[in-house]
């Protein structure tokens, strides 16, 4: 499993909602790149460049689904759009930087936001629980999205693989970052909505 930040240095300082979005972000792109890693070294096919970016991507959306859950209880409607935007927004911001490295030059926030939008529909019919994670339909749901941007060869193994043992092991690691990260005790008083 890869390496996740799961706490901050200076643990008592201040900081932003953004700032929290910001760390939780750059550890669902690191979840998300490694779950690529981890389908190509069990002979998962992904062919292009593109095809590993549509994989991040599904993943990315999944993992932002679970962060909205997870802090849905824990902070207010306000707070809660905030955090969601910052993290959003760092993710779209790199999920677009990749796609025009190995795509070319184009606008693709605003097709991401609209597949995050979509699948967080999805998946906000599912159970989620905040100790166990996703429920066993919401991953099955994750792996059969996962199935349809793998290659043809692996399609009919892509949704246990992802159900049985990424989706388990990602939400794992990112509940664990998110109770480092997001340290409401110590959010900025004067921050709110200023980032």
């Amino acid at each position: 499993m890869v390496r996740v930040k799961k706490g901050w240095n200076r643990k008592q300082a201040p900081r932003s909602l953004a700032q929290m979005a910001n760390a939780v972000g750059s550890t669902v792109w690191k979840l998300a790149a490694n779950v690529v890693l981890n389908l190509e070294n069990e002979n998962f096919e992904t062919e292009t460049q593109g095809q590993r970016i549509d994989v991040m991507e599904e993943i990315v959306c999944y993992l932002v689904h679970v962060c909205d859950r997870w802090i849905y209880p824990r902070v207010d409607d306000d707070q809660r759009n905030e955090f969601v935007s910052a993290l959003v927004g760092d993710l779209a911001r790199l999920l677009e930087d990749s796609r025009v490295d190995v795509q070319g030059e184009g606008e693709y926030k605003p097709d991401f936001i609209a597949k995050l939008n979509q699948r967080s529909s999805e998946y906000a019919g599912y159970g989620f629980d905040e100790n166990e994670g996703a429920s066993f339909a919401m991953r099955c749901k994750l792996g059969d999205r996962m199935q349809a941007g793998m290659g043809e060869r692996d399609q009919r193994w892509i949704p246990d693989y992802i159900v049985g043992r990424e989706a388990p092991e990602i939400e794992a690691a990112l509940r664990r970052s998110l109770s480092g990260l997001v340290a409401l005790e110590n959010l900025r008083q004067d921050s709110f909505g200023s980032e």
